[in-house]
């Protein structure tokens, strides 16, 4: 906050005071008023009641007028000429709060009703006087009343005067409205004239610090010649002539030092060692600094040979042994100082640069290696392939044996980072690049070229493929990580004979591509580069191309599968599953480009396209051929979908744009998918089954011999493995065991769905076991949308 603000703010809290006053005044002359108006209501209410109980003044002396309250028709006259009188009502009750007399004849004789909270009563039952505002079907805005005992002789209350005090309270109010009027307008004045000068102080203030705070900047700049003049008598004033009496001091101490030229010079370099040295070469002067970069003191370096020190140049570095036995890097520099031609000796000026250097040291050590292993990084290697190739080339390399480079990648190390975290993972990082180092010679080089990928160059060798095995081997054996073990493997691209390549690039470049098929054989292993792995590789990355722009284009294509109810071989339900149809090869099936979609992070997209299509098929089929149209439709969801945040949001995007019903739709995942996360995956799958679509458990018997998760996982379908069938003829504890996956399913209410039945056989004995639903070429195989309507019009299953 600036001090604008903050004087404003004050004038802001005096007028916000001054308000509050007025207010708590008009407000306190409010219940004066009203007060008042009560006070006066319930003495002149008294006086009726006095005349109500003991009658009229008597007209002659000794005269005994009888009591109103007893003559009904005195007392209403009473009551009508007050009435004329001052025009408010009065009403008189009895005991039971009977109308005795009312302003308003037709009123007399019924129960005065009107006070919600029976003040009327209470008055009669205890003498006190009240108010109260009456509510009635005739005044439906209210009228406030006072109500005063009747008290006859000996003070026995015979009944009530109920009196109406409000015309005389809009009197009062009427006289004091004016001279609230003259306060409201006064304050108001007041806070305007607070705020106005508020503003006129605050800006006048700011203005003159403004003034002042330009010229502090200027001083700052090292304009010592700035001014102020800010006028008046006050502190701000006699701030401004502190200041320019400082400024005039510091103008005169810089003319001062500018005037001494050798001693600024010195002064310039104070943080520096100086010394002086004469025509004959000794130090004569030494600073502070030099006697403690040189370790020897001031007394040490005086009467010195300069050049028992330092070399005899004139710009050099040296390292200086000091007393203690440490040493010191130093750079130095000497000037010259001559007159007339003569030379009178010079000024040595010594910096200690250790640090520096060290620092430099640092740098490129780090800009060349890698900071968590502390191995060579992927430049520092490049460079050294280079220079290997260069040295072969040139017949200057040692030993007989050629060059080879081993590409290696850590299997399963992002599960172990995930599972375990960061610091567990760069533990297991150095531990293997520890492992890799003592399995080779000390002569190779090994280095991280990042995340979890190594290299190593061998130089003079016979047989790499020996290396790279002893690679393998190496990272064979469990890594302890906090307390768990956790077990990795590596594959390894190897290349032979690496001089014969181009450069470095295009050697790494291979090693990476044989260390790619090596995880294709099944990881755990090493590949020797051959030519063709490239042009796979080319290949590969070609169709990862067509495969990005394949939903875009409308290259895929939804195919379905039956799902059958055995029983009358009837179909169900269907399974989505989709194609590719490549413009270049054709109708691919899944196993061609799945793997390579999960493997690029494609499959998102792909299972969001399969989704979003298979709810319109069936919302389609379901309009156009009810009769013929499954009741469900089941999507497979892939592994990257369950750690999506919008996973529900887009299954519900899917229902509300399709117009699917949500029991129509079957979302199917894999064994291995739930079990990765069992907390998350429960979380998941309950906002999934929240909007009302149902869960399968594709594979089911495959994954996980606990059975388990079925109570923590919330799931509608188990879809038995084709592996149970292939051997369920040939094999009785197949079929036992396939009978209870059935009963299992029965017993917690879930939908059993058998996959891969391919023969009749298979059939017959399924439904012998109990089972009810199946899937499988026997019958019927995937097959695009129309093609499964146009069948299922016209031929059953059979």
């Amino acid at each position: 906050m600036n001090v604008r603000q903050k004087l404003l703010g004050g004038f802001l809290t005096v007028a916000a005071m001054v308000a509050v006053t007025g207010a708590v005044v008009l407000r306190a002359d409010a219940q004066t008023n009203r007060q008042a108006a009560i006070t006066e209501a319930e003495q002149v209410a008294r006086g009726i009641a006095k005349d109500v109980a003991f009658g009229l003044a008597a007209d002659t002396e000794g005269e005994q007028p009888p009591a109103l309250i007893e003559r009904p028709a005195a007392l209403a006259a009473y009551l009508g000429r007050l009435h004329d009188l001052q025009d408010r009502d009065i009403v008189v009750v009895d005991l039971g709060k009977r109308i005795l007399a009312d302003a308003v004849p037709a009123n007399v004789g019924a129960t005065f009703d009107h006070d919600p909270a029976d003040e009327v009563r209470r008055t009669i039952a205890d003498g006190r006087s009240r108010v109260f505002v009456e509510q009635s079907a005739d005044y439906p805005d209210g009228i406030q009343q006072v109500v005063v005992p009747v008290l006859g002789a000996g003070d026995v209350t015979l009944g009530a005067v109920i009196l109406e005090y409000t015309p005389l309270y809009e009197q009062m109010e009427a006289v004091t409205g004016q001279t609230e009027t003259i306060v409201l307008i006064a304050g108001t004045l007041c806070i305007a004239l607070v705020l106005v000068l508020g503003v006129a102080t605050a800006e006048s203030i700011v203005r003159r610090i403004r003034r002042l705070t330009r010229a502090v900047e200027s001083i700052r700049d090292g304009d010592y010649s700035q001014r102020v003049t800010l006028g008046r008598r006050d502190e701000i004033s006699r701030l401004g002539d502190a200041f320019n009496d400082m400024a005039g001091r510091l103008d005169q101490s810089a003319r001062e030092i500018l005037d001494r030229e050798y001693t600024d010079r010195i002064l310039a370099n104070a943080g520096e060692g100086i010394c002086g040295v004469d025509a004959e070469g000794r130090i004569t002067f030494a600073n502070e600094a030099a006697g403690r970069i040189t370790g020897l003191g001031v007394d040490g370096l005086l009467d010195k040979e300069a050049a028992d020190l330092l070399p005899d140049v004139e710009r050099a570095e040296v390292t200086i042994d000091r007393p203690d036995g440490t040493s010191v890097r130093v750079a130095y520099t000497v000037s010259p100082i001559e007159k007339d031609g003569r030379n009178m000796g010079g000024v040595v000026v010594l910096r200690d640069v250790s640090r520096q250097r060290a620092l430099e040291h640092d740098l490129r050590h780090q800009a060349l290696h890698d900071g968590l292993t502390g191995l060579p990084n992927r430049k520092l290697f490049h460079d050294r392939v280079e220079h290997a190739m260069t040295r072969i080339r040139t017949g200057r390399a040692e030993g007989g044996g050629g060059l080879a480079v081993l590409y290696l990648d850590l299997d399963g190390f992002k599960k172990v980072n995930d599972s375990l975290g960061h610091n567990a993972g760069d533990a297991l990082l150095r531990t293997a690049a520890e492992r890799l180092t003592s399995a080779l010679r000390k002569h190779d080089t090994v280095a991280r070229l990042g995340g979890d990928e190594f290299a190593v160059l061998l130089e003079d060798a016979e047989d790499p493929e020996h290396w790279a095995q002893a690679c393998v081997d190496a990272l064979d054996k469990p890594f302890q990580m906090q307390h768990h073990k956790a077990t990795i493997s590596v594959s390894v691209g190897v290349v032979p004979a690496a001089e014969r390549y181009a450069d470095a690039d295009e050697v790494l470049r291979n090693a990476d591509v044989a260390m790619y098929a090596a995880k294709a054989r099944g990881k755990a292993c090493y590949q020797v580069f051959e030519p063709r792995m490239h042009e796979l590789l080319l290949d590969r990355l070609d169709q990862e191309a067509r495969l990005r722009e394949a939903v875009h284009r409308g290259e895929l294509r939804l195919h379905l599968q039956p799902v059958v109810d055995v029983t009358n071989r009837e179909v169900r339900g269907v399974e989505a599953l989709v194609r590719w149809e490549d413009p270049e090869r054709g109708l691919q099936q899944p196993g061609s480009f799945i793997p390579l979609a999960e493997e690029t992070g494609l499959i998102t997209e792909i299972d969001r396209w399969v989704l979003i299509e298979a709810c319109r098929t069936m919302r389609e089929w379901q309009e156009s051929s009810p009769a013929t149209a499954p009741a469900w439709v089941s999507v497979n969801l892939s592994a990257p979908n369950l750690e999506m945040a919008d996973l529900t949001d887009r299954v519900a995007y899917a229902l509300a744009s399709t117009g699917i019903t949500p029991d129509a739709l079957v979302l199917e995942l894999t064994e291995t998918v739930l079990m990765r996360d069992i907390a998350v995956t429960a979380g998941r799958l309950e906002e999934l089954r929240e909007l009302g679509v149902n869960i399968a458990i594709d594979d089911f018997g495959t994954g996980y011999s606990s059975l388990g998760y079925l109570r923590d996982i919330p799931v509608d379908v188990l879809k038995v493995d084709r592996s149970f069938i292939t051997e369920l003829v040939a094999h009785r504890r197949q079929q036992e065991l396939v009978s209870a996956i059935l009963q299992l399913g029965n017993t917690l209410g879930l939908k059993v769905v058998v996959e891969g039945v391919e023969t009749e056989e298979q059939l017959d004995l399924l439904i012998a076991l109990g089972g009810r639903f199946a899937q499988g070429y026997h019958l019927g195989r995937p097959e695009p949308v129309e093609s499964l309507r146009t069948r299922l019009s016209t031929v059953p299953v059979t």
